[in-house]
């Protein structure tokens, strides 16, 4: 623990002097030693990763960028849920439960479908959402709303879905995400100026080729396609970052969902919302004839429409500054494949993920070299 010259400079007979030094330096180094998992030097976020540690009660802990310290929460089995500051997980709330809760004022990002309100469940922060269902958008997405929840019950993946704190009919509530969605990019960039950084960047590409890769695992013999995403700003609106920027799927009212078969596929159409227009949605999705659109003669697609979305998406996280050119020159061959008109030909998301991890690793690795680019 100790540097040996240090233990035998204790050991020596010495004055005072000698005494109330060693004893200063045995205590700085026991210090040390002790806070060795919290000491974070420079940009916290470059250097802290999430961690679990073994207890009676497991927990994870996060670096968040908001309180600018360590953050835990506990690690919960299905139908539990754990917050950050709890210390152990608690059965998903109930009815009864939810009913008690007191609605303190719309955070801001209600949609068409859904109004979202802030609450808290005993000292804990937590968000409620309720299914705007005399509304004529919420009378047609209802039943997409109604299947999100049973996804968000049975579709148990905490890093990639937003968890789920209990559900009553067509209310819900969930874990709060205090830095909103990605459609304020930029504006969290500006917050938190520390942090706005390719690193950051590349990993928010990482993290959404992460959650497209669960989703397309086939987990229980199914895919999962997120249909309402037209455009950028409209996918983006889907994904709420957590505290150390990363990304976690939030709105799940819209999913498809593709049955596997052994090889067999069960295809898919996006048609809720009607005909989908624009260079965003893959060729597959756009109306291929003649004539008005006609959604029950829309050709089928499986998640391959997803794939075709990530280069624009990785873009859009990355930015316009000329610090990113060269990152992305290297993501040129895989957006490339991405972009295949042929469905078939585009790779898996396990393989852009494996691609997009290793150019991250490589950046970290070279701490930025060849990497980043200055004016």
């Amino acid at each position: 623990m100790f540097p040996r010259n240090l233990q035998y400079l204790c050991q020596m007979k010495s004055n005072w002097r000698q005494t109330l030094l060693c004893c200063c330096m045995f205590v700085y180094f026991s210090s040390l030693y002790l806070l060795k998992d919290h000491l974070i030097p420079g940009n916290p976020i470059l250097k802290h990763k999430p961690r679990a540690f073994s207890s009676p009660q497991n927990f994870t802990c996060t670096w968040s960028v908001v309180e600018n310290r360590e953050i835990c929460k506990p690690v919960c089995s299905h139908g539990y849920f754990g917050l950050y500051g709890m210390k152990k997980c608690q059965p998903l709330l109930t009815c009864e439960d939810i009913e008690q809760l007191k609605l303190e004022g719309n955070i801001g990002n209600s949609g068409y479908v859904k109004e979202v309100w802030h609450s808290y469940w005993q000292k804990f922060p937590v968000v409620v959402k309720k299914l705007r269902k005399f509304d004529r958008a919420g009378k047609i997405a209802g039943p997409g709303y109604l299947q999100g929840i049973n996804l968000m019950k049975n579709f148990y993946r905490p890093s990639v879905l937003l968890q789920l704190v209990g559900h009553c009919n067509d209310t819900i509530v969930t874990e709060v995400h205090r830095l909103l969605d990605a459609r304020d990019l930029e504006t969290r960039f500006k917050e938190y100026p520390l942090y706005n950084t390719l690193q950051t960047r590349m990993q928010l590409c990482v993290s959404y080729v992460d959650i497209l890769r669960t989703l397309h695992s086939g987990h229980d013999g199914k895919i999962y396609v997120q249909c309402d995403a037209n455009h950028i700003q409209k996918l983006a609106g889907q994904f709420l970052f957590t505290e150390d920027f990363r990304l976690v799927l939030s709105d799940v009212d819209s999913m498809e969902t593709i049955l596997l078969n052994g090889t067999n596929k069960r295809l898919i159409k996006c048609t809720v919302w009607g005909e989908v227009t624009g260079s965003f949605p893959a060729p597959e999705e756009l109306w291929p004839y003649k004539g008005g659109y006609d959604a029950s003669k829309l050709p089928l697609y499986d998640e391959k429409i997803e794939i075709w979305k990530i280069p624009d998406v990785c873009w859009y996280f990355l930015g316009d500054d000329v610090s990113t050119r060269q990152l992305k020159r290297s993501l040129k061959d895989i957006h490339k494949q991405c972009k295949n008109r042929n469905a078939r030909k585009r790779p898996t998301a396990e393989q852009v993920y494996k691609t997009y991890l290793t150019i991250y690793k490589d950046m970290i690795k070279s701490n930025f070299s060849g990497f980043k680019e200055t004016v």
